[in-house]
């Protein structure tokens, strides 16, 4: 009998599955290697690419004067937000220049407020905080401000808000919000005048017992359910009510903040951007054109 284990496919060599990763990883590191030393024998021309560019990135704060970045937090309860980004991207198109007299006459303020703004930008926002989960058409988004000066600022953002509350498609849209809850209310009062005449009926139609209880003559209703059916009723006015006081459509949920020093460009976070850069282009100039290492 043979008893010499038998070979077969099942069978494999690590050596051999494991060699094209080491010699992957060995030209890898020779790679590296020969550009280190490259990049060593290029040590004057890497370090002038880097000093330039970083001295570039540092002199950005003498060329592009220091501003005021600061930022709000809206509702709007018509309009959608893609709808109020829009409206507010027109108006970054028209800051600054020529056009800074348009700016001002369409937001309703004056020509020095509009002359302070160097930056109109919007982001949607997730509702996290369920501001109102019964309505789909509430939109949250945050309103971005560069200024030159921070003095109009207030006047900016009630003019901000104007300009969103008071668009011909927001004042339709609000006007129709309206009629619908106000006929919406006129039927809940219909309803609640019904069921007055339906308790007293209710409450004529009981005929007491000695036991203390009462039994209603003719087809049988249940009392409570009318007193059930008329707090719903009420329940859905009092929303009516809310909706119809809180019918505007853009509502202030953080105002923007009045800073006290400049904040915008982050100079140092782009020195650090520019230093990376300088990095990268030296690296890149050194092993493209650079002397070959002895």
């Amino acid at each position: 009998m043979n008893d010499k284990p038998q070979t077969g496919p099942a069978e494999i060599d690590l050596f051999y599955f494991f060699r094209p990763l080491a010699n992957g990883l060995k030209k890898t590191g020779n790679g590296l290697l020969y550009a280190f030393r490259k990049m060593k024998a290029n040590k004057p021309v890497f370090i002038i690419i880097v000093i330039i560019i970083t001295l570039a990135g540092y002199s950005l704060r003498y060329v592009i004067p220091p501003a005021y970045q600061t930022q709000g937090i809206f509702v709007s309860n018509i309009l959608p937000a893609k709808y109020c980004a829009l409206l507010l991207k027109t108006l970054d198109k028209l800051k600054g220049g020529k056009n800074s007299s348009l700016l001002a006459q369409q937001l309703k303020i004056s020509s020095k407020a509009a002359g302070d703004i160097q930056s109109i930008s919007m982001s949607t926002m997730r509702d996290t905080f369920q501001l109102d989960t019964k309505d789909s058409a509430l939109s949250l988004f945050k309103i971005t401000l560069v200024l030159k000066n921070v003095q109009h600022l207030d006047s900016i953002q009630w003019a901000l808000v104007n300009y969103l509350e008071n668009n011909e498609y927001a004042l339709k849209r609000k006007e129709a919000r309206r009629k619908a809850l106000e006929a919406l209310k006129a039927t809940l009062n219909y309803k609640l005048q019904s069921l007055d005449s339906l308790k007293r009926i209710v409450n004529s139609s009981i005929v007491p017992r000695s036991e203390g209880q009462g039994i209603i003559l003719g087809e049988p209703v249940n009392p409570v359910s009318v007193y059930q059916a008329e707090m719903a009723y009420y329940r859905e006015q009092l929303n009516i009510d809310q909706a119809l006081a809180t019918i505007d459509n853009i509502e202030i949920i953080q105002p923007f903040l009045k800073l006290n020093q400049t904040n915008y460009p982050r100079y140092n976070l782009m020195l650090a951007w520019f230093l990376l850069a300088s990095l990268a282009i030296a690296a890149l100039t050194v092993l493209l054109f650079g002397k070959k290492p002895k």
